[in-house]
C-alpha cells in the first residue's frame, strides 16, 4: 500500500519544476551577460534538481515506501517549493 503522502511530494516537485521554468525564462532575457550566465547556470540547476525528485520519488513510491521517509522528504519539498516560489517573485523584479 502506497502512503498519499508521496502523491503530495509528487505534486510539489511538479509545481517546483513549473516554477523553475518560469524562473529560467525571465533570467533568458539577460542571458548573454556575465551575471546572465550565472543565473541561467542556477536556474538549470534548479530544474535539474526538481525533475530528479519526481523521478526518485516516483521510484520510492513504487518500492512501497512509507510514511517514515514520504513526511521528510514532503518537509524537504515544501521548503524547496517555498525558497523558489520566492526566488521567482525575484527574477520578475
Amino acid at each position: 500500500m502506497t502512503h498519499y503522502l508521496w502523491y503530495i511530494d509528487i505534486g510539489a516537485a511538479a509545481a517546483q519544476t513549473v516554477i523553475v521554468a518560469l524562473i529560467f525564462r525571465n533570467y533568458l532575457g539577460v542571458g548573454f551577460t556575465r551575471i546572465g550566465k550565472i543565473l541561467l547556470s542556477v536556474a538549470a540547476t534548479l530544474l535539474i534538481e526538481s525533475v530528479s525528485m519526481i523521478m526518485i520519488y516516483y521510484m520510492w513510491l513504487s518500492w512501497g515506501l512509507g510514511m517514515e521517509v514520504a513526511a521528510p522528504t514532503l518537509l524537504i519539498t515544501i521548503l524547496n517549493l517555498i525558497v523558489t516560489s520566492l526566488l521567482y517573485v525575484i527574477s520578475r523584479l
